[in-house]
């Protein structure tokens, strides 16, 4: 999830007002000397002292005091010399303009001040809009945060833009830095880390080029959420040359009032998620104990009676009656050693020591063997094998691909009824061959797909489990370990399902069909 975070600055008060300012302010001044002297040549207006009034309040509004404060001055000299007889002089004849000159001077001066504080209060209240903006983008981004790593690139990004400053968050580990974020071009020394383990060990905040640390340029806070993770926000303002802001503090309280809920939550989500596993893994475990208990206890207690019962009642046994109960007990067996290898396939799998040893393959030959080792799953089935010596052949783990076709053909065995065909069939495609099992039994109730996770069992005709629901996940993770795959749909030619076992061509075949 990408997170959008609003980074245009904030607009800070008017720094000290350069010359261009005051420049700026005299030319209003001339202009305003200029429009007043030709008034007076046109029509000897009176009041024309109001008229500098008007760079006053231009240059109060635009640029502060001190450059309005200049216009007043400029504006009490000109009116002087300009307008006032004796003209061109700054002598006054007239005692009465003296007053005048005065009232103009402060006039001009409470108009600089009044005017002055009025923008001021409009600065404050488009940077307060803004800081409320700022911290609003920072409360959605937070909502939609999935991780740690998210949470900590919002609050810095924040602080980033609040304080036009560089910023940083850092989290600790174990006695490390489990997170470190940084924003508007910071850069961390070996003295601000240090410092930012000072403010959260005291729990007091650090001024940067101060004790306990000196040598460090960034202010730190630190911030401790109810579940005890620590943290410190850190900005570098102190000892810049736009000086450092006036009470920091209730700002950054607020982004770190912030940063600690969200990391809170994320951390009770964490734990959610956790106890969410470990309830799926209790049922797994759930699930396999009874998949176990229930498919192992079949054979092994055929099994036990058939030899009790040869033990105990063998003498009253025939040769023929002897022979089927010693069959039967192998067939049990051979049943709970296919039970017992899945389970050790599914093992390996899932600890990742399935190595794939790959070779070119006739599928013809691993057909075969495939057929052999299901046989038993087979028994009462027609099966049609179309798979030739002259398929092309495939680049796999001949046992690998062998166990992935049994329990292919043993879950077609399970599910198609009794009599009806299976039909084994071999083909390529590309740079890809494939061997396909066909049956006609019920095919798939819906989407093929959840059956081949694990445990994920179909329901027979009498309505019980068969086998432990691990042959088509183990079929898929060993065509997976030698670079094929599985794939699996219901019939279009009629009732039953069809499951194709894909995997790479020889390099023999690709260059000969090139």
């Amino acid at each position: 999830m990408t997170l959008s975070l609003d980074t245009a600055p904030i607009r800070r008060a008017a720094s000290p007002p350069s010359w261009s300012a005051y420049a700026l302010s005299l030319g209003a001044v001339a202009a305003a000397t200029l429009l007043a002297v030709l008034v007076d040549r046109a029509m000897q207006a009176p009041n024309t002292s109001l008229v500098f009034v008007l760079p006053v309040v231009i240059a109060a509004a635009s640029f502060g005091w001190g450059p309005a404060l200049t216009a007043a001055v400029a504006g009490v000299v000109a009116y002087n010399f300009f307008l006032i007889e004796p003209r061109y002089t700054l002598h006054v004849a007239d005692p009465a303009n003296v007053w005048a000159l005065a009232l103009l001077l402060i006039t001009a001066a409470i108009v600089s001040a009044v005017a002055t504080q009025a923008r001021r209060r409009a600065i404050d209240a488009l940077k307060a809009a803004d800081q409320a903006l700022a911290l609003q983008a920072l409360a959605r981004a937070l909502v939609g945060a999935a991780d740690r790593t998210a949470i900590v690139q919002a609050a810095a990004g924040a602080l980033g833009r609040l304080f036009d400053a560089p910023a940083t968050v850092l989290i600790e580990d174990d006695g490390g830095f489990a997170q470190v974020e940084l924003a508007g071009g910071a850069v961390l020394s070996p003295a601000d880390r240090e410092a930012a383990r000072w403010a959260m060990a005291s729990r007091l905040p650090t001024r940067g080029g101060a004790y306990p640390v000196p040598e460090s340029a960034y202010d730190f806070w630190p911030v401790m959420t109810p579940q005890r993770r620590h943290c410190a926000i850190g900005l570098r303002i102190s000892g810049r040359d736009a000086g450092r802001p006036s009470e920091p503090e209730r700002l950054v309280e607020i982004v770190g009032g912030y940063l600690s809920v969200a990391l809170d939550r994320e951390e009770f989500s964490r734990q959610a998620e956790d106890a969410r596993v470990d309830a799926a893994g209790q049922r797994l475990r759930t699930d396999l104990l009874a998949a176990v208990s229930h498919d192992l206890k079949t054979p092994l207690s055929t099994i036990l009676l058939t030899l009790q019962s040869l033990l105990r009642f063998g003498e009253g046994h025939d040769a023929a009656a002897r022979t089927e109960l010693l069959k039967l007990a192998e067939a049990e067996t051979g049943r709970l050693n296919g039970l017992v290898t899945n389970l050790l396939d599914m093992n390996r799998l899932e600890a990742g020591a399935v190595t794939a040893r790959r070779t070119p393959s006739n599928p013809a030959g691993l057909t075969l063997t495939a057929l052999e080792r299901a046989s038993a799953a087979l028994a009462g089935h027609r099966v049609v094998n179309e798979v030739t010596s002259e398929a092309a052949p495939l680049m796999v783990d001949p046992t690998l691909f062998e166990s992935a076709l049994a329990n292919v053909l043993e879950n077609a065995g399970k599910y198609a009824p009794s009599g009806s065909p299976i039909r084994i069939k071999a083909g390529c495609d590309g740079g890809s061959g494939w061997v396909e099992v066909l049956d006609q039994g019920p095919g798939f109730p819906g989407a093929a797909e959840p059956l081949f996770e694990r445990f994920a069992r179909g329901v027979a005709g009498d309505g019980r489990a068969p086998g432990t629901g691990l042959g088509l996940s183990i079929a898929r993770g060993f065509m997976e370990a030698q670079g094929g795959r599985i794939e699996a749909a219901n019939r279009t030619d009629g009732p039953g399902a069809r499951v194709r076992l894909w995997a790479p061509l020889a390099q023999s075949t690709l260059e000969t069909a090139q």
